[in-house]
């Protein structure tokens, strides 16, 4: 028996995985250009849209590339360490390139590798000097960024980095209020400006496609399932790994409540926890609307345009919710008004 083409594993990129193409080439492009438009790239969207994993799928792109270094740093470590400890695997600096101080770094060259060195930061700068005599270009790459020093530190010098016209690019995942907190604190321009890639639902044609093949289902069966799905990649993972488990075509409502169950407990309850008291008393408005109409929920709310327009503007924003031309409002995750509607009568209780 084959192995089971889909993932529940978040950030693992799934053998049955819908490509984000377009997102792909656009930052490939850009990246690989002689007169980049831009250095770095900020990847978001509400978890489990693919973030890590269409950011993975192009560090592995360039890490295939012979002119290319790759740098995949931990957003909980310090950046600058990391990245000289990385990057001197392709990088050698000899001895008299380097001051002696406190940072510890091993493998830079003959006589190097028990040396210690003054300050990460300018040794970085020289490494990448280095990196553009042998027309080499730095990516790197960080995972869930949020408000944190390390960033902003690493974010301001970034900033000088290809003031210098240094060969280096960045590529960060976020949520996106997590970036939003980092990107308006202070000193965070270069960061705002950084352009963002808003990952949104699966193009459904593609998401019907992939059931058809792996299922050998009609298109009204595979559209049944994408359907269910709503084009959110973490459920298309988790439908596909339960049919295939099942070695079922169909869904049943047992298997509905082992789907809800998982993505409450993959990506729901987080998404939830994260959410202020007051954007939770708004969502649970949204969800108990029966016409989705914004003027409807703000009556249900009690709360006048101009006090409920910032919320629905930040909910669009964190990608939970659409509103579409003729003013109603949708829960862009599927079956997420069930567990809304769960959510406020359990914490009731």
């Amino acid at each position: 028996m084959s192995s089971n083409p889909f993932t529940v594993i978040f950030g693992v990129e799934p053998k049955s995985m819908i490509p984000r193409d377009n997102e792909f080439m656009g930052v490939v492009s850009v990246f690989e250009s002689d007169s980049p438009m831009t250095y770095g790239y900020v990847i978001t969207g509400v978890r489990g849209c693919g973030k890590t994993v269409l950011m993975t799928a192009l560090q592995n792109y360039f890490a295939n590339k012979e002119d290319w270094c790759v740098l995949r740093l931990n957003p909980d470590m310090d950046l600058f360490s990391s990245a000289v400890s990385q990057l001197g695997q392709y990088i050698k600096l000899e001895s008299e390139q380097v001051t002696e101080a406190n940072l510890s770094i091993a493998g830079f060259g003959a006589g190097v590798s028990k040396k210690s060195f003054s300050d990460s930061e300018t040794l970085l700068r020289k490494m990448l000097l280095e990196a553009k005599k042998k027309k080499k270009r730095v990516l790197v790459a960080i995972d869930e960024a949020s408000n944190t020093r390390s960033i902003k530190t690493f974010a301001h010098s970034f900033q000088a980095f290809i003031g210098e016209n240094l060969p280096l690019f960045l590529l960060m995942t976020a949520l996106p209020e997590n970036f939003s907190a980092l990107s308006n604190a202070k000193n965070g321009t270069f960061l705002r400006r950084l352009p963002r890639i808003k990952l949104e639902e699966l193009n459904s044609y593609l998401v019907v496609e992939k059931y058809k093949e792996i299922f050998k289902v009609s298109e009204d069966d595979a559209i049944s399932l994408a359907r269910i799905v709503q084009g959110y990649p973490y459920a298309f993972q988790l439908l596909g790994a339960l049919l295939w488990d099942s070695g079922k075509t169909t869904v049943d409502d047992k298997m509905i409540v082992k789907l809800d169950g998982m993505l409450y407990e993959g990506a729901y309850s987080a998404i939830w926890n994260h959410l202020t008291d007051k954007e939770k008393n708004i969502v649970v408005g949204i969800a108990k609307s029966e016409s989705g109409e914004v003027k409807d929920i703000r009556n249900t709310l009690g709360m006048a345009p101009n006090q409920f327009s910032p919320y629905r503007n930040k909910l669009i924003e964190y990608g939970l919710i659409k509103d579409n031309s003729y003013g109603i409002i949708e829960f862009t995750l599927p079956r997420f008004k069930k567990f809304v509607l769960y959510m406020e009568k359990y914490n009731k209780l």
